[in-house]
């Protein structure tokens, strides 16, 4: 689920990916001991872990937070082809996914985790409302322009 979340949003380097998983653990296991219960465990979790990525970028200044680029260190999509499967169907579906990485890119931060969450990580918008401290409302006004705003980008 981390790797997925930062590969999604953020493309760095496996090494560190995995290194911010490392230490959102540390994080998360300090933190753990003033979490109340009235709060929302969820919503505690990814605030810990959202600011463990902006640690990380700050703490690496030369990696913008917002730039998204893909990493050779990540698996080729050669790597990935099986003999039996119709290649130019496995080219189109990269060609698409290369489309929406790039329309995603021009989303502002927010929208593009709130996508994220709801078809990648496939949570409700009430989850999502949670996760982000804001109101369900709002959750389903921004993921309805987000959705609009990436449409719009794809056809262009």
């Amino acid at each position: 689920m981390f790797f997925r979340y930062i590969n999604a949003n953020y493309f760095v380097a496996k090494q560190d990916a995995e290194d911010i998983i490392s230490d959102f653990y540390v994080k998360f296991w300090e933190w753990v001991k003033s979490y109340k219960e009235d709060q929302s465990f969820t919503a505690y979790f990814w605030t810990i872990f959202k600011n463990t990525i902006k640690d990380f970028f700050k703490k690496n200044s030369d990696t913008p937070f917002t730039d998204l680029q893909t990493n050779d260190e990540w698996e080729a999509f050669e790597d990935t082809l099986v003999d039996d499967v119709d290649l130019t169907k496995l080219l189109e579906n990269d060609f698409k996914f290369e489309q929406i990485e790039r329309a995603m890119k021009r989303l502002d931060d927010i929208s593009r985790e709130i996508i994220y969450f709801r078809f990648i990580e496939e949570k409700t918008n009430e989850e999502i409302a949670s996760i982000t401290w804001t109101s369900n409302e709002m959750i389903r006004q921004r993921l309805s322009r987000a959705i609009k705003q990436l449409k719009k980008l794809l056809e262009t």
